[in-house]
């Protein structure tokens, strides 16, 4: 029995938890507890902080003091160079990555790292997303619910990972060269991800490895964070509007990209399951939500992208030449 034990013993991976942060005092007491509360504890927690100036340096820099496991660097630049810099520091070879504005699930460490130790030869694990029910405090966040039926990631063959719910070696992250540094903010995560699936690497999918994303509560802030999106996915040119694609060919003009964009999203994305459950909720108000949501998600993507492009054409040509199919997708 002591020999069983110690071979199970020996087959347990350790792994390093990484993440970035910049000004996340609001969330960061939740997250240090939901990693404190995991039923595997990473063996290493590696913190970039980009010089937050609200109290979460101090916070990260207490707990560092308090747990050898927590290496806490203060390091300046976006997401994308935040994480490289914390692989690079990290001591082990399996690499868990996330967010530190989600909530974790009690399992997630365990269901992430649990492939690894079946099957030696796995060498990226796609973990769970879904809306945080708890962050829905208005009716357009309602809306968007309804829209995004809960919005679990739908894991499976072609699925593009992302750097809230992810495992993978750092084997892979070399090959790979690290996440693209040249973007502005966004789409880092969705180039470093279609870069796996391209590449073939062997790919594990954890549906209980479960992290919660918080939503904005005005509809001017999804607006706003569409842009973004819309931006870096420009600057990177993946999940390309059909508008954008019509405008390179010279048959739209370009101001009519946007509202293109938009009317394409509000009709392919407001669905009769959309209206159905808000109405199955007699939630009126967010079913007067749901069209202006979804068209103004649409243009400010769009108007976005036209703004990532003409950066990227620029600036973020290493970006676009990882890429095999960078614009092949489209998704608006």
């Amino acid at each position: 029995m002591a020999g069983e034990t110690r071979l199970i013993q020996l087959d347990m991976l350790k792994f390093s938890l990484v993440t970035t942060c910049r000004n996340e005092i609001g969330s960061l007491p939740q997250w240090k507890g939901n990693i404190l509360d995991q039923t595997r504890r990473p063996d290493e927690i590696v913190i970039v902080d980009a010089f937050s100036d609200d109290g979460t340096a101090e916070m990260l820099f207490e707990w560092a003091d308090q747990d050898e496991r927590v290496v806490v660097k203060q390091e300046n630049g976006a997401a994308a160079h935040g994480r490289n810099v914390a692989i690079a520091m990290a001591s082990y070879e399996h690499i868990l990555s996330t967010d530190m504005g989600v909530r974790l699930c009690s399992v997630w460490c365990e269901e992430l790292i649990k492939p690894f130790e079946q099957d030696r030869s796995v060498e990226v694990v796609a973990g769970n997303t879904q809306i945080d029910k708890n962050s829905i405090k208005s009716a357009a966040a309602r809306a968007e619910y309804y829209i995004e039926d809960g919005g679990e990631s739908n894991l499976g063959p072609d699925f593009v990972p992302g750097n809230r719910s992810i495992a993978y070696t750092r084997k892979v992250w070399r090959e790979l060269g690290g996440l693209p540094e040249d973007l502005t903010f966004y789409a880092d995560d969705s180039v470093f991800g279609r870069q796996i699936v391209e590449a073939g690497y062997k790919m594990a999918y954890a549906p209980r490895a479960m992290t919660y994303w918080r939503r904005p509560q005005k509809i001017r802030e999804f607006w706003k964070e569409q842009f973004g999106y819309g931006r870096g996915d420009g600057e990177a040119l993946i999940k390309t509007p059909i508008a954008f694609r019509l405008y390179k060919r010279g048959i739209l003009p370009r101001f009519l990209v946007p509202a293109l964009t938009g009317f394409r999203r509000l009709t392919r994305s407001l669905t009769f399951g959309a209206l159905y459950r808000a109405i199955r909720k007699l939630d009126l108000v967010a079913c007067l939500y749901l069209p202006a949501l979804q068209f103004g998600n649409g243009y400010c993507f769009g108007k976005g992208y036209l703004i990532g492009d003409k950066r990227g054409e620029k600036h973020c040509q290493e970006c676009r030449s990882r890429l095999k199919v960078a614009a092949q997708s489209i998704t608006n």
